[in-house]
């Protein structure tokens, strides 16, 4: 019987490590993404309680959802210097529009994908700088638009995200984008599906 070398089992270790770093919680690439459909016909508000999770790159950091099914979420996003950003249980609601797209809307979340001075704004200019908020976040996902006239979300203080489908059939949340050329957003995938108590729900001493 062959033996094994030392330098085949660590290779083979390494793949191993490779290919188990590929499985959690993968991005989903932007043609994934851009391919992907509003939630079955059959979607529920509950399809959506659980926690929530995007790791963003270019600055990085870590964003967390937690959504319940009595209507609150936390938000929390942390990253590799030690900030940390938490909202209280705030609450979160569904938009449905006759084309079967689906948006959440997370009132006092942030949109982190441009950096913690930009989310720190929460969607309103600068101070000393007119006109309206700067708040307009491109929607990739609106078909039949004109390109001038494309469809823009304001995010004053909130957090407004695309449910979306992927080909496995697993759902995920699409941020809106920074910008229409180039679009400049990534998802959130579910970690759990299990709920934390409600504070509506767990008695004080």
């Amino acid at each position: 019987m062959k033996r094994i070398s030392c330098f085949n089992v660590v290779l083979l270790l390494l793949l191993f490590t490779a290919i188990a770093a590929c499985c959690w919680m993968t991005p989903k690439s932007i043609k994934d993404i851009m391919d992907s459909e509003p939630p079955p016909a059959t979607f529920r508000e509950t399809d959506l309680v659980g926690t929530w999770e995007g790791h963003y790159g270019i600055p990085w950091g870590a964003d967390r959802l937690i959504l319940r099914e009595d209507g609150t979420f936390k938000q929390i996003y942390t990253d590799e210097k030690g900030y940390v950003y938490e909202t209280p249980w705030n609450k979160w609601r569904v938009e449905r529009f006759p084309d079967g797209r689906v948006r959440v809307h997370l009132e006092g979340a942030r949109w982190y994908l441009d950096g913690i001075e930009f989310a720190e704004l929460e969607g309103l200019r600068p101070a000393g700088i007119g006109g309206p908020p700067a708040s307009d976040f491109y929607d990739p996902f609106v078909e039949g638009q004109d390109p001038w006239q494309e469809q823009w979300v304001e995010m004053v203080r909130k957090l407004v995200l695309n449910v979306r489908r992927v080909s496995s059939g697993e759902l995920i949340l699409v941020h809106m984008s920074g910008s229409s050329d180039p679009p400049s957003w990534t998802e959130l995938v579910r970690v759990s599906t299990i709920e934390t108590p409600s504070p509506l729900q767990t008695s004080t001493p």
